[in-house]
Parts: C-alpha cells; structure tokens; sequence
C-alpha cells in the first residue's frame, strides 16, 4: 500500500477544494483512505493511502482542482506503507 501526501498552494481555500476532492473519491468509487483539510498557511493538505491506480486518479484531481480553484503549486511524498492509518476518506 502507498501513502501519498500532497500540499497545495494556490487560491485552493473558500473555492470548495476540499468538498471537491470527496466528492470525486465517492464518486469515481476509489478506493483510497486520508483526508484533506486546510493548513494555517493558506494551502490544502491531502493524504490519501491506497493502490497505485487510485493515488494517481487522486493526483490528477487535486492537482488541478475545481473550477474556481486557482493550484500554483504542489508538493508532493510518495511512500510505501504497510496498512491504513485512516479509515475512510474525509474532509478535516
């Protein structure tokens, strides 16, 4: 199992950006565990733990993000990781 760790900059906070990245979890059925949620700096925080097919499907999502978001930047950890320290996904 991998764990990915995304931070995004940008105009990504008050645009639905985190409501937006749920949504496209439960919607596309992926099976991936984590949460985002907003940083004191103004940027968004993703993890999210699953297969390789899934953390990429999460990627191409959050690093565009939706209409009214505006992503400058994104800094991204990828690791393995042996078993989900979240059970589901969701929005901090």
């Amino acid at each position: 199992m991998l764990q990915m760790r995304l931070v995004i900059k940008g105009k990504v906070q008050r645009v639905g950006f985190r409501w937006s990245v749920v949504e496209h979890v439960k919607n596309e059925g992926l099976k991936v565990h984590g949460h985002v949620k907003n940083l004191a700096d103004g940027s968004v925080e993703l993890i999210a733990q699953g297969d390789i097919e899934s953390l990429k499907a999460v990627h191409r999502f959050a690093t565009n993000g939706p209409e009214k978001a505006d992503v400058r930047e994104v800094q991204e950890e990828i690791e393995e990781i042996e078993r989900a320290s979240f059970t589901g996904f969701t929005m901090g």
